[in-house]
């Protein structure tokens, strides 16, 4: 394996940070008074979340554990290198979510003349900020799939598709990690965890949707790449019924797809809304299905030998 489980992990928190953020601007679009939980949930943790995958990249990088003053060239060199694009997404996005997740906590605010000037500005420039910020995510969110869909050297990765693959799994992810939170943050405020869950009735199928999407584009993904060279035959045949399979049908089809749609289809037939720990587990698999695809993308890419 070329990268490791830091990358995948990176990837992963960079993803998912993008797309709570992508979720709490829609939310906030909608104007609606019970998408707020949505809203805070997302500006709260997108932030802390992509911040988060910097260290896993760093960990992965041997510059960056020996000679850290060389981590200045990702911001300088190829202008065509997604690594250069990425490095500047992150450098801008993490500020813009941690200002505007500052606005949904008191706790931050000493009584200093600076801190309170400097919440004023960002509270009177808040909606300029989140526009500034979803187009920031949705880079953010694109770069990762772009990543690894530029390096020619293994098949399983060289497509069109996975970029593709992976924004809409980092909207997925994105969604689910702030239901998971508000719904987290509500029973343990004591708050009627059992009332924010049914308002996410319709959220559940908006993003049964996604799941549906997601799993179109898995299957176009590994079927392409299966019928594309020998080698990358070969990493599509380590998911399906090699070396990674128990995990790929296990972590991705099963907890990413199955799960979270079987629970989803049960709300919707009932036609009543989920309690809260069923929204745990639907959104809590969406999460885990999230970052095992993540990591058997890496894991299962084998490179191309020039004989």
């Amino acid at each position: 394996m070329t990268w490791g489980i830091w990358i995948a992990l990176y990837l992963f928190l960079a993803g998912v940070g993008a797309g709570t953020f992508i979720t709490a601007a829609t939310a906030e679009a909608l104007r609606r008074p019970e998408s707020r939980p949505l809203v805070r949930g997302g500006l709260l943790i997108s932030g802390p979340l992509v911040a988060l995958g910097i260290p896993c990249l760093l960990l992965d990088l041997g510059a960056g554990k020996t000679n850290p003053w060389r981590l200045i060239w990702l911001y300088a060199g190829n202008v065509q290198s997604p690594m250069l694009w990425g490095t500047w997404l992150l450098t801008l996005f993490i500020p813009v979510a941690l200002l505007l997740g500052w606005l949904e906590v008191d706790f931050l605010t000493p009584p200093w003349r600076g801190v309170t000037a400097l919440r004023g500005m960002v509270r009177r420039h808040r909606t300029l900020l989140l526009q500034v910020g979803t187009l920031l995510a949705l880079g953010v969110a694109i770069y990762t799939g772009l990543l690894l869909g530029v390096v020619h050297g293994f098949p399983l990765w060289n497509t069109s598709i996975l970029p593709m693959l992976f924004f809409i799994s980092a909207l997925s992810t994105g969604l689910a990690a702030v239901v998971v939170f508000s719904e987290i943050t509500a029973m343990t405020a004591e708050r009627d965890g059992v009332a924010l869950a049914r308002q996410y009735f319709y959220v559940n199928q908006v993003h049964s949707a996604m799941i549906i999407t997601e799993t179109v584009f898995i299957f176009c993904w590994l079927f392409i790449v299966a019928n594309g060279s020998v080698t990358a035959a070969q990493s599509v045949a380590m998911l399906i019924s090699g070396r990674y399979s128990v995990l790929f049908w296990i972590g991705i089809v099963f907890f990413g797809i199955v799960d979270p749609m079987l629970i989803y289809i049960y709300e919707v037939v009932m036609g009543k809304p989920l309690m809260p720990y069923a929204v745990l587990v639907s959104d809590g698999s969406v999460l885990l299905g999230g970052v095992i695809l993540r990591y058997l993308a890496i894991a299962a890419a084998l490179p191309v030998v020039l004989t």
